[in-house]
């Protein structure tokens, strides 16, 4: 297709490239409106091993050239001595550690729609950490006719320090095989 041509051109570190962009492809399989477990805490179907080259590139892409998230010659110098996450580098551990199915996978339903979230940071997130991630769905709620979804994610790192906590939510389409929203 030529939208993944256009995609796989800007890709440059391995994590991006590994990638599955095509949201699509699972979509029948993904947790839906009807079938939330508020009950359960949901692990992520993967870690995210972070590298220094993950984090620079995320800093350029959001053309963010402080030298905390993008220079890590000049982040050794800085209050962390040595380069951190840029505060939204969440999005893609988020989107990585979710994995295609399962539980999480709703998250990454076509035709979503992210109205807002709050991200809380406890510890900086640097290269060589493991993050992983525990998920709780918190609410959901029908407004004006569309379907919202709260969740909140912890990361944590290789020693087991909550690093951060993730609240979004998002507007989803109203069945599994909508792809967009009608306003």
């Amino acid at each position: 297709m030529a939208d993944e041509v256009a995609v796989q051109e800007f890709l440059t570190t391995d994590k991006q490239k590994a990638f599955d962009y095509d949201f699509f492809k699972m979509a029948p399989a993904y947790v839906d409106w009807d079938t939330v477990d508020y009950e359960k805490v949901h692990e992520g179907e993967r870690v995210y091993e972070v590298e220094a080259e993950d984090l620079v590139d995320y800093a350029q892409s959001m053309q963010d050239d402080l030298p905390l998230f993008s220079d890590p010659e000049a982040a050794e110098q800085g209050p962390f001595g040595g380069l951190i996450a840029h505060p939204i580098f969440l999005t893609p551990i988020g989107f990585w550690i979710t994995g295609e199915k399962g539980p999480l996978s709703w998250v990454r339903t076509p035709g979503a729609i992210n109205p807002g979230q709050v991200i809380e940071y406890y510890e900086p997130i640097r290269p060589g950490d493991t993050i992983r991630a525990r998920t709780r769905f918190h609410d959901k709620w029908i407004k004006r006719g569309k379907r919202y979804l709260t969740f909140n994610t912890e990361y944590f790192n290789q020693n087991e320090t909550l690093v951060a906590k993730w609240w979004i939510t998002l507007i989803l389409p109203r069945s599994k095989g909508q792809q967009a929203h009608q306003f």
